[in-house]
């Protein structure tokens, strides 16, 4: 079971300590680490958490895994030293896994839209099931054992866990952790692209969900990139979905405030979601094809429908000073901007549509093509165009081709002074950007 008292750690790290204060989670931030916590200091490429050790004391921390050769102050902490300390959050999120009375993983992944389903996919399944889910996208090497020992208690009968990559090899080490029963990847496009030479590269190793001899269906997009590869990815049996491809498993259309999904060989109309966005049309039509997979009936998804809600910054409507905005700047890619465009409301009888876009990073080669993609999709989408950063030159060069008002700054503080210079009441604005831009502050600097 997952360790009560810091002694219960030390014993599982094989590293002797005598305290038996009780534990109440697991962190690796200093920042937001709470009275109880045990502190894993991992190495960093930029800064090293061991330089944090006073600060976590401070705060009331319960203990702190430190690395085998560290030597420095402890500054009153109990220390659990271990030769690899990654290695070790990992390892202890799979034997609490293990530990617990067989629930059923799912694993989802993809290059956009893992969030979203996972929420989805969570609201659908507690419709009959108790059910955890990784909070918000704590989907990384870091991130998935924390939700692991944060967020699970070994009550559920199903756990919902996101899972990311920036490298090969990263997915097959969480389906180490967390074996999938049911996987699926969302979406393959280019998103976290720097490491990998196309877009095959990037279907491989997503498909490496597919791996574990634990899982019994892997579930991915009909059109998916190197789709040869992904059917053979794994021994489990293979599911597809598609909103363009009727011959798919799964092929769901939307008309008339409805969807019509073909299931396999069933025919369902359902109740098309309040959530905003075709894109999200598609993530619940994924999570549609996951929830299958445990007999739900098309009742209990329909009552699931009626409760959908997006994830933080997705889509997200506020109105400020007669104009809507339209908060979506939790992240982007390509996909998820053009998404965001095609979803945004009619402006008011007199107003326009204004795209504030910023970078969408991690893209490596394929940065330019992207950024013009975005431009050249946002033409015929909005009437102004601000863009931030210095990678937003294809957009600008594009919309300054194209004789459509666009301005380009550096600052966010020049993007919002000129933002406030363009909008009026009954105006829409997109906020998007990728997430290290922080858009959503916009809000509260216009």
């Amino acid at each position: 079971m997952k360790p009560k008292t810091v002694h219960e750690l030390g014993v599982f790290l094989n590293s002797s300590q005598d305290a038996h204060t009780p534990i109440t989670g697991f962190s690796v931030d200093s920042r937001t680490i709470k009275p109880g916590e045990v502190y894993f200091a991992l190495p960093g490429v930029k800064v090293d958490g061991h330089t944090f050790l006073s600060e976590v004391s401070q705060k009331g921390a319960a203990a702190a895994v430190v690395s085998r050769n560290y030597e420095g102050n402890s500054f009153g902490l109990p220390l659990i030293h271990a030769g690899d300390v990654l290695k070790s959050l990992q390892e202890l999120a799979k034997k609490t896994l293990q530990s617990y009375h067989k629930p059923k993983i799912l694993g989802i992944t993809g290059s956009v839209g893992k969030t979203t389903t996972k929420d989805f996919t969570t609201t659908l399944l507690k419709q009959k099931y108790r059910v955890a889910s990784s909070p918000g996208n704590s989907n990384s090497q870091v991130g998935l054992p924390l939700a692991i020992l944060n967020y699970t208690t070994g009550d559920e009968e199903v756990i919902v866990l996101e899972m990311s990559m920036t490298h090969p090899g990263q997915i097959a080490r969480l389906v180490e952790i967390a074996p999938p029963l049911y996987a699926l990847i969302t979406v393959v496009a280019y998103v976290h692209s720097a490491n990998f030479p196309h877009l095959e590269a990037i279907a491989n190793a997503k498909a490496e969900i597919f791996g574990s001899p634990s899982t019994q269906a892997g579930i991915f997009p009909y059109e998916v990139a190197a789709k040869q590869d992904v059917l053979k990815s794994g021994n489990c049996a293979k599911v597809t979905f598609s909103m363009t491809a009727p011959e798919a498993d799964y092929y769901l259309r939307a008309e008339d405030g409805k969807l019509h999904l073909k299931a396999l060989t069933e025919s369902v109309e359902l109740p098309a979601p309040k959530v905003l966005g075709a894109h999200n049309q598609y993530n619940l039509l994924a999570a549609i094809a996951l929830v299958r997979q445990f007999g739900l009936d098309w009742d209990e998804i329909a009552k699931g429908i009626e409760q959908l809600q997006l994830p933080e910054k997705r889509l997200q409507i506020v109105s400020k000073n007669g104009i809507t905005f339209v908060n979506d700047a939790y992240n982007a890619s390509l996909l998820s901007v053009k998404g965001a465009l095609n979803s945004l409301p009619e402006p008011q009888q007199g107003g326009k549509r204004i795209a504030v876009l910023g970078e969408m990073l991690e893209l490596g080669r394929f940065s330019e093509l992207c950024h013009r993609e975005v431009g050249e999709h946002a033409l015929q989408k909005v009437d102004h165009m601000l863009c931030l950063g210095q990678e937003c030159a294809p957009i600008w060069e594009t919309w300054n081709a194209s004789h459509k008002p666009v301005e380009w700054k550096q600052t966010r503080g020049e993007l919002v002074e000129a933002l406030r210079k363009i909008t009026g009441p009954g105006d829409v604005v997109l906020l998007k950007a990728s997430r290290s831009f922080e858009m959503w502050k916009v809000l509260d600097e216009f």
